[in-house]
Protein backbone atom coordinates (compact mmCIF):
# COMPACT_ATOMS: atom_id res chain seq x y z
CA UNK A 1 0.00 0.00 0.00
CA UNK A 2 1.21 3.46 -0.78
CA UNK A 3 1.10 6.29 1.70
CA UNK A 4 -0.43 9.70 1.22
CA UNK A 5 1.94 12.30 2.66
CA UNK A 6 1.08 16.01 2.96
CA UNK A 7 3.38 18.18 0.93
CA UNK A 8 4.44 20.28 3.96
CA UNK A 9 6.60 17.42 5.32
CA UNK A 10 8.50 17.05 2.05
CA UNK A 11 11.77 18.99 1.57
CA UNK A 12 11.44 22.13 -0.56
CA UNK A 13 13.64 20.72 -3.34
CA UNK A 14 10.99 18.14 -4.29
CA UNK A 15 9.35 20.20 -7.04
CA UNK A 16 12.65 20.17 -8.95
CA UNK A 17 12.43 16.41 -9.09
CA UNK A 18 9.08 16.49 -10.80
CA UNK A 19 10.47 17.68 -14.11
CA UNK A 20 9.22 15.96 -17.25
CA UNK A 21 11.77 13.26 -18.11
CA UNK A 22 11.62 13.98 -21.83
CA UNK A 23 11.73 17.79 -21.46
CA UNK A 24 14.17 18.83 -18.75
CA UNK A 25 14.41 22.30 -20.28
CA UNK A 26 10.78 23.06 -19.40
CA UNK A 27 10.13 22.41 -15.69
CA UNK A 28 6.66 21.45 -14.57
CA UNK A 29 4.74 23.71 -12.25
CA UNK A 30 4.92 22.80 -8.58
CA UNK A 31 1.76 21.20 -7.25
CA UNK A 32 -0.35 23.30 -4.92
CA UNK A 33 0.21 22.96 -1.18
CA UNK A 34 -2.96 20.95 -0.73
CA UNK A 35 -1.77 18.23 -3.12
CA UNK A 36 -1.09 14.85 -1.56
CA UNK A 37 1.78 12.69 -2.73
CA UNK A 38 2.06 9.00 -3.42
CA UNK A 39 5.15 7.36 -1.98
CA UNK A 40 5.93 3.69 -2.58
CA UNK A 41 9.29 3.93 -0.80
CA UNK A 42 10.84 5.87 2.06
CA UNK A 43 12.70 8.11 -0.40
CA UNK A 44 11.00 11.46 -0.78
CA UNK A 45 12.56 11.94 -4.23
CA UNK A 46 10.50 9.00 -5.54
CA UNK A 47 7.15 10.47 -4.53
CA UNK A 48 4.77 12.04 -7.01
CA UNK A 49 1.41 13.87 -6.81
CA UNK A 50 -1.67 11.73 -6.29
CA UNK A 51 -3.42 13.92 -8.87
CA UNK A 52 -1.54 14.32 -12.15
CA UNK A 53 -0.28 17.89 -12.58
CA UNK A 54 -0.41 18.72 -16.32
CA UNK A 55 1.87 21.22 -18.07
CA UNK A 56 2.25 22.23 -21.71
CA UNK A 57 4.68 19.33 -22.22
CA UNK A 58 4.05 15.60 -22.08
CA UNK A 59 4.82 13.90 -18.75
CA UNK A 60 4.52 10.32 -17.58
CA UNK A 61 1.28 9.23 -15.92
CA UNK A 62 1.74 6.73 -13.09
CA UNK A 63 -0.72 3.86 -12.87
CA UNK A 64 -2.12 4.96 -9.53
CA UNK A 65 -2.43 8.67 -10.35
CA UNK A 66 -5.77 10.36 -10.87
CA UNK A 67 -6.02 12.16 -14.22
CA UNK A 68 -8.00 15.40 -14.61
CA UNK A 69 -10.47 15.45 -17.48
CA UNK A 70 -9.75 17.17 -20.80
CA UNK A 71 -6.04 16.37 -21.16
CA UNK A 72 -4.18 15.26 -24.29
CA UNK A 73 -3.23 11.68 -23.39
CA UNK A 74 -1.02 9.43 -25.50
CA UNK A 75 1.03 6.22 -25.27
CA UNK A 76 4.78 6.55 -25.81
CA UNK A 77 5.62 3.65 -28.14
CA UNK A 78 9.32 3.99 -27.40
CA UNK A 79 8.86 3.38 -23.67
CA UNK A 80 5.40 1.85 -23.38
CA UNK A 81 4.43 4.53 -20.84
CA UNK A 82 1.29 6.65 -20.80
CA UNK A 83 1.87 10.41 -21.01
CA UNK A 84 -0.30 13.52 -20.90
CA UNK A 85 -0.19 17.29 -21.22
CA UNK A 86 -2.59 20.22 -21.35
CA UNK A 87 -4.88 20.03 -24.38
CA UNK A 88 -3.19 22.82 -26.34
CA UNK A 89 -4.63 23.62 -29.80
CA UNK A 90 -2.30 22.36 -32.51
CA UNK A 91 -1.09 24.69 -35.29
CA UNK A 92 -1.97 23.95 -38.94
CA UNK A 93 0.14 21.19 -40.45
CA UNK A 94 0.75 19.41 -37.15
CA UNK A 95 0.31 15.60 -37.46
CA UNK A 96 -3.04 14.32 -36.23
CA UNK A 97 -3.31 14.10 -32.46
CA UNK A 98 -3.99 10.36 -32.68
CA UNK A 99 -0.57 9.78 -34.26
CA UNK A 100 2.89 10.04 -32.79
CA UNK A 101 6.28 10.03 -34.45
CA UNK A 102 9.10 7.82 -33.25
CA UNK A 103 12.65 7.70 -34.55
CA UNK A 104 13.39 4.13 -33.58
CA UNK A 105 11.75 0.96 -32.36
CA UNK A 106 12.10 -0.57 -28.90
CA UNK A 107 15.38 -2.48 -28.45
CA UNK A 108 15.20 -6.04 -29.64
CA UNK A 109 16.07 -8.97 -27.37
CA UNK A 110 19.41 -10.67 -27.74
CA UNK A 111 20.80 -14.04 -26.71
CA UNK A 112 24.38 -12.82 -26.68
CA UNK A 113 25.57 -12.80 -23.10
CA UNK A 114 27.16 -9.65 -21.72
CA UNK A 115 26.10 -7.73 -24.82
CA UNK A 116 24.86 -4.27 -23.86
CA UNK A 117 21.38 -3.40 -25.03
CA UNK A 118 20.80 0.21 -26.00
CA UNK A 119 17.99 1.90 -24.17
CA UNK A 120 15.00 2.98 -26.21
CA UNK A 121 15.17 6.70 -27.06
CA UNK A 122 12.63 9.00 -25.50
CA UNK A 123 9.79 10.04 -27.73
CA UNK A 124 10.48 13.58 -28.90
CA UNK A 125 7.82 16.14 -28.17
CA UNK A 126 6.36 17.01 -31.54
CA UNK A 127 4.42 19.89 -29.98
CA UNK A 128 7.50 21.81 -28.81
CA UNK A 129 8.40 24.51 -31.37
CA UNK A 130 12.14 24.24 -30.65
CA UNK A 131 12.28 20.46 -30.96
CA UNK A 132 13.93 19.04 -34.08
CA UNK A 133 13.67 15.41 -35.02
CA UNK A 134 14.63 13.25 -37.97
CA UNK A 135 12.04 12.04 -40.42
CA UNK A 136 10.33 9.04 -38.90
CA UNK A 137 7.37 6.79 -39.51
CA UNK A 138 3.84 7.30 -38.27
CA UNK A 139 2.48 4.75 -35.85
CA UNK A 140 -0.90 4.58 -34.15
CA UNK A 141 -0.82 6.15 -30.71
CA UNK A 142 -2.02 2.94 -29.11
CA UNK A 143 0.30 0.44 -27.51
CA UNK A 144 -0.80 -3.16 -27.26
CA UNK A 145 1.12 -4.75 -24.41
CA UNK A 146 -0.12 -8.20 -25.42
CA UNK A 147 1.23 -7.78 -28.95
CA UNK A 148 4.55 -6.53 -27.62
CA UNK A 149 4.88 -9.46 -25.26
CA UNK A 150 3.98 -11.94 -28.01
CA UNK A 151 6.46 -10.39 -30.44
CA UNK A 152 9.47 -10.37 -28.13
CA UNK A 153 8.76 -13.82 -26.69
CA UNK A 154 8.48 -15.17 -30.24
CA UNK A 155 11.74 -13.51 -31.27
CA UNK A 156 13.42 -14.98 -28.19
CA UNK A 157 12.12 -18.42 -29.19
CA UNK A 158 13.62 -18.02 -32.67
CA UNK A 159 16.96 -17.03 -31.17
CA UNK A 160 16.98 -19.97 -28.81
CA UNK A 161 16.62 -22.67 -31.46
CA UNK A 162 19.52 -24.10 -33.43
CA UNK A 163 17.44 -24.62 -36.57
CA UNK A 164 13.75 -24.12 -37.23
CA UNK A 165 11.58 -27.22 -37.04
CA UNK A 166 7.89 -28.10 -36.92
CA UNK A 167 7.83 -27.20 -33.22
CA UNK A 168 8.48 -23.59 -34.27
CA UNK A 169 5.46 -23.39 -36.59
CA UNK A 170 3.22 -21.70 -33.96
CA UNK A 171 5.95 -19.11 -33.37
CA UNK A 172 6.32 -18.42 -37.10
CA UNK A 173 2.54 -18.13 -37.41
CA UNK A 174 2.32 -15.67 -34.51
CA UNK A 175 5.08 -13.50 -35.99
CA UNK A 176 3.44 -13.63 -39.41
CA UNK A 177 0.19 -12.28 -37.95
CA UNK A 178 2.10 -9.44 -36.29
CA UNK A 179 4.24 -8.71 -39.38
CA UNK A 180 1.21 -7.32 -41.23
CA UNK A 181 1.78 -4.25 -39.05
CA UNK A 182 4.44 -1.85 -40.37
CA UNK A 183 5.76 -1.46 -36.82
CA UNK A 184 6.34 -5.16 -36.17
CA UNK A 185 7.45 -5.80 -39.76
CA UNK A 186 10.30 -3.33 -39.29
CA UNK A 187 11.07 -4.68 -35.81
CA UNK A 188 11.45 -8.20 -37.21
CA UNK A 189 13.50 -7.08 -40.21
CA UNK A 190 15.94 -5.21 -37.96
CA UNK A 191 16.75 -8.30 -35.92
CA UNK A 192 19.81 -9.78 -37.63
CA UNK A 193 19.80 -13.08 -35.75
CA UNK A 194 16.11 -13.76 -36.25
CA UNK A 195 16.19 -12.89 -39.96
CA UNK A 196 19.23 -15.08 -40.57
CA UNK A 197 17.64 -17.99 -38.72
CA UNK A 198 14.32 -17.67 -40.58
CA UNK A 199 15.90 -17.10 -43.98
CA UNK A 200 18.25 -20.06 -43.58
CA UNK A 201 15.20 -22.35 -43.44
CA UNK A 202 14.47 -21.48 -47.09
CA UNK A 203 17.97 -22.38 -48.25
CA UNK A 204 18.13 -25.52 -50.46
CA UNK A 205 20.61 -27.05 -48.03
CA UNK A 206 18.28 -26.63 -45.07
CA UNK A 207 16.98 -29.69 -43.24
CA UNK A 208 13.67 -27.93 -42.55
CA UNK A 209 10.48 -29.55 -43.79
CA UNK A 210 8.45 -28.07 -46.64
CA UNK A 211 5.90 -26.83 -44.11
CA UNK A 212 8.55 -24.95 -42.12
CA UNK A 213 10.15 -23.55 -45.29
CA UNK A 214 6.75 -22.39 -46.45
CA UNK A 215 5.98 -20.69 -43.13
CA UNK A 216 9.39 -18.95 -43.16
CA UNK A 217 8.87 -17.65 -46.73
CA UNK A 218 5.38 -16.40 -45.85
CA UNK A 219 6.63 -14.62 -42.73
CA UNK A 220 9.47 -12.79 -44.49
CA UNK A 221 7.32 -11.92 -47.48
CA UNK A 222 4.67 -10.46 -45.18
CA UNK A 223 7.20 -8.41 -43.20
CA UNK A 224 8.70 -6.66 -46.24
CA UNK A 225 5.49 -6.37 -48.29
CA UNK A 226 4.95 -2.68 -49.15
CA UNK A 227 7.23 -1.82 -46.21
CA UNK A 228 10.37 -0.04 -47.55
CA UNK A 229 11.94 0.40 -44.11
CA UNK A 230 11.56 -3.31 -43.39
CA UNK A 231 12.97 -4.25 -46.82
CA UNK A 232 16.02 -2.02 -46.34
CA UNK A 233 16.61 -3.45 -42.88
CA UNK A 234 16.22 -7.03 -44.12
CA UNK A 235 18.69 -6.53 -46.97
CA UNK A 236 21.27 -4.97 -44.63
CA UNK A 237 22.05 -8.32 -42.99
CA UNK A 238 24.54 -10.88 -44.33
CA UNK A 239 22.90 -14.13 -45.37
CA UNK A 240 25.82 -16.09 -46.73
CA UNK A 241 29.57 -16.35 -46.32
CA UNK A 242 29.79 -16.55 -50.13
CA UNK A 243 30.61 -13.19 -51.67
CA UNK A 244 27.72 -11.94 -53.80
CA UNK A 245 25.26 -14.55 -52.55
CA UNK A 246 22.39 -12.11 -52.14
CA UNK A 247 18.88 -12.94 -50.90
CA UNK A 248 17.48 -13.03 -54.45
CA UNK A 249 20.08 -15.59 -55.52
CA UNK A 250 19.31 -17.77 -52.52
CA UNK A 251 15.57 -17.59 -53.24
CA UNK A 252 16.15 -18.46 -56.90
CA UNK A 253 18.27 -21.41 -55.79
CA UNK A 254 15.41 -22.57 -53.58
CA UNK A 255 12.96 -22.35 -56.50
CA UNK A 256 15.34 -24.36 -58.69
CA UNK A 257 15.76 -27.09 -56.08
CA UNK A 258 14.42 -30.28 -57.75
CA UNK A 259 13.84 -31.95 -54.39
CA UNK A 260 11.34 -29.37 -53.15
CA UNK A 261 8.15 -29.74 -55.20
CA UNK A 262 5.62 -28.60 -52.61
CA UNK A 263 3.24 -26.25 -54.44
CA UNK A 264 2.45 -24.06 -51.43
CA UNK A 265 6.16 -23.66 -50.71
CA UNK A 266 6.90 -22.63 -54.30
CA UNK A 267 3.97 -20.20 -54.36
CA UNK A 268 5.10 -18.45 -51.18
CA UNK A 269 8.72 -18.44 -52.32
CA UNK A 270 7.73 -16.72 -55.59
CA UNK A 271 5.81 -14.17 -53.52
CA UNK A 272 8.90 -13.56 -51.36
CA UNK A 273 10.98 -13.18 -54.53
CA UNK A 274 8.59 -10.51 -55.80
CA UNK A 275 8.86 -8.56 -52.54
CA UNK A 276 12.67 -8.70 -52.67
CA UNK A 277 12.58 -7.36 -56.23
CA UNK A 278 11.10 -4.11 -54.94
CA UNK A 279 14.76 -3.28 -54.37
CA UNK A 280 16.61 -2.09 -57.48
CA UNK A 281 19.77 -4.09 -56.88
CA UNK A 282 17.86 -7.29 -56.15
CA UNK A 283 15.80 -6.76 -59.31
CA UNK A 284 18.95 -6.28 -61.36
CA UNK A 285 20.40 -9.51 -59.99
CA UNK A 286 17.12 -11.30 -60.70
CA UNK A 287 17.22 -10.28 -64.37
CA UNK A 288 20.93 -11.02 -64.84
CA UNK A 289 20.62 -14.42 -63.13
CA UNK A 290 17.94 -15.67 -65.54
CA UNK A 291 15.21 -15.28 -62.99
CA UNK A 292 12.64 -14.94 -65.77
CA UNK A 293 13.65 -18.37 -67.06
CA UNK A 294 13.19 -19.85 -63.58
CA UNK A 295 9.68 -18.36 -63.41
CA UNK A 296 8.95 -19.66 -66.90
CA UNK A 297 9.80 -23.21 -65.83
CA UNK A 298 7.42 -22.88 -62.87
CA UNK A 299 4.68 -21.51 -65.11
CA UNK A 300 4.79 -24.75 -67.17
CA UNK A 301 3.20 -23.37 -70.35
CA UNK A 302 3.39 -26.77 -72.04
CA UNK A 303 1.38 -28.44 -69.25
CA UNK A 304 -1.66 -26.19 -69.11
CA UNK A 305 -3.83 -28.43 -66.97
CA UNK A 306 -5.84 -26.42 -64.48
CA UNK A 307 -4.87 -27.23 -60.93
CA UNK A 308 -5.45 -25.04 -57.88
CA UNK A 309 -1.80 -25.18 -56.80
CA UNK A 310 -0.45 -24.51 -60.29
CA UNK A 311 -3.00 -21.73 -60.74
CA UNK A 312 -1.66 -19.98 -57.67
CA UNK A 313 1.93 -20.24 -58.92
CA UNK A 314 0.93 -18.89 -62.34
CA UNK A 315 -0.87 -15.95 -60.73
CA UNK A 316 2.17 -15.09 -58.58
CA UNK A 317 4.53 -15.38 -61.55
CA UNK A 318 2.33 -13.15 -63.71
CA UNK A 319 2.06 -10.59 -60.89
CA UNK A 320 5.84 -10.50 -60.45
CA UNK A 321 6.41 -9.91 -64.16
CA UNK A 322 3.74 -7.21 -64.28
CA UNK A 323 4.66 -5.41 -61.05
CA UNK A 324 8.46 -5.66 -61.09
CA UNK A 325 9.44 -5.93 -64.77
CA UNK A 326 6.78 -4.60 -67.13
CA UNK A 327 5.76 -1.69 -64.92
CA UNK A 328 9.41 -0.62 -64.89
CA UNK A 329 10.04 -0.63 -68.66
CA UNK A 330 10.32 2.75 -70.29
CA UNK A 331 13.24 4.68 -68.84
CA UNK A 332 16.49 5.41 -70.64
CA UNK A 333 18.06 2.50 -68.80
CA UNK A 334 15.20 0.16 -69.49
CA UNK A 335 13.73 0.45 -65.98
CA UNK A 336 12.16 3.12 -63.86
CA UNK A 337 11.56 3.06 -60.13
CA UNK A 338 8.18 2.89 -58.43
CA UNK A 339 8.24 6.68 -58.11
CA UNK A 340 9.15 7.20 -61.78
CA UNK A 341 12.77 8.25 -61.32
CA UNK A 342 15.47 6.55 -63.35
CA UNK A 343 17.36 3.61 -61.92
CA UNK A 344 21.03 3.11 -62.73
CA UNK A 345 22.62 -0.28 -63.16
CA UNK A 346 19.81 -1.96 -65.15
CA UNK A 347 21.13 -1.20 -68.62
CA UNK A 348 21.02 -4.63 -70.26
CA UNK A 349 17.79 -3.99 -72.13
CA UNK A 350 18.52 -6.79 -74.59
CA UNK A 351 18.66 -9.37 -71.79
CA UNK A 352 15.33 -8.13 -70.44
CA UNK A 353 13.62 -8.34 -73.82
CA UNK A 354 15.11 -11.77 -74.47
CA UNK A 355 13.87 -13.00 -71.09
CA UNK A 356 10.36 -11.71 -71.75
CA UNK A 357 9.95 -13.06 -75.29
CA UNK A 358 8.91 -16.62 -74.27
CA UNK A 359 6.16 -15.16 -72.09
CA UNK A 360 4.28 -13.81 -75.13
CA UNK A 361 3.32 -17.31 -76.25
CA UNK A 362 2.99 -18.62 -72.69
CA UNK A 363 0.47 -15.95 -71.70
CA UNK A 364 -1.49 -16.45 -74.92
CA UNK A 365 -1.65 -20.21 -74.43
CA UNK A 366 -2.68 -19.85 -70.77
CA UNK A 367 -5.47 -17.38 -71.49
CA UNK A 368 -6.88 -19.59 -74.23
CA UNK A 369 -6.89 -22.56 -71.87
CA UNK A 370 -8.65 -20.66 -69.08
CA UNK A 371 -11.20 -19.24 -71.51
CA UNK A 372 -11.90 -22.67 -72.96
CA UNK A 373 -12.52 -24.15 -69.52
CA UNK A 374 -14.81 -21.27 -68.56
CA UNK A 375 -16.87 -21.57 -71.78
CA UNK A 376 -17.14 -25.34 -71.43
CA UNK A 377 -19.28 -24.93 -68.34
CA UNK A 378 -16.76 -26.52 -65.98
CA UNK A 379 -16.57 -25.20 -62.45
CA UNK A 380 -13.66 -22.79 -62.24
CA UNK A 381 -11.94 -22.41 -58.88
CA UNK A 382 -11.22 -18.99 -57.34
CA UNK A 383 -7.51 -19.73 -57.88
CA UNK A 384 -8.15 -20.23 -61.61
CA UNK A 385 -10.13 -16.98 -61.76
CA UNK A 386 -7.29 -15.13 -60.03
CA UNK A 387 -4.72 -16.68 -62.36
CA UNK A 388 -6.74 -15.70 -65.42
CA UNK A 389 -7.06 -12.06 -64.29
CA UNK A 390 -3.36 -11.79 -63.37
CA UNK A 391 -2.20 -13.33 -66.65
CA UNK A 392 -4.61 -11.16 -68.64
CA UNK A 393 -3.28 -8.01 -66.99
CA UNK A 394 0.36 -9.04 -67.49
CA UNK A 395 -0.31 -10.01 -71.12
CA UNK A 396 -1.89 -6.64 -71.84
CA UNK A 397 1.04 -4.81 -70.24
CA UNK A 398 3.51 -6.98 -72.15
CA UNK A 399 1.94 -6.10 -75.49
CA UNK A 400 1.75 -2.42 -74.61
CA UNK A 401 5.54 -2.51 -74.50
CA UNK A 402 5.67 -4.21 -77.89
CA UNK A 403 6.17 -1.05 -79.95
CA UNK A 404 8.74 0.53 -77.65
CA UNK A 405 10.65 -2.56 -76.54
CA UNK A 406 10.04 -4.79 -79.58
CA UNK A 407 8.64 -7.63 -77.49
CA UNK A 408 6.29 -10.22 -78.98
CA UNK A 409 7.10 -9.08 -82.52
CA UNK A 410 6.26 -12.48 -83.94
CA UNK A 411 3.13 -12.98 -81.87
CA UNK A 412 -0.40 -11.86 -82.67
CA UNK A 413 -2.49 -10.48 -79.81
CA UNK A 414 -5.03 -12.84 -78.26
Amino acid sequence: MFKHIPLRVIPPFLPLLLLSKGHASAPASSPPASTELICHTAHASECYPAIFQPTEHFQRIHDDQSIPAGLHVRMNLATGLKEARLNIPEPPGTPHADLVIIDDLPPRPTIEEDEPVAEAPELQDQSHPDTEFKRGSYYPASFDAEESSLFFSSIAAIHSTTALSTTDLPTLSALQDLAHSIHWGVALARDTGACQKIFSAIDPGSTASAEVRSAAALLLGTAIHSNPDALDAFLSHPYSSDVGMTPVLKVLAALRDPVQNDVTLKTRTVSLLSQLCQNTEQLRIFVQSEGLTTLFDLFEPEKMTLDEGKDRIRAKAANLIHDRILSSLGSANGFVSQSGSEISGLKDHHAIVKGLEPWCNAFTKALRKYKFVAMSGENVSPAADAAYESIKEANQKLREGNVQSRICENESEL
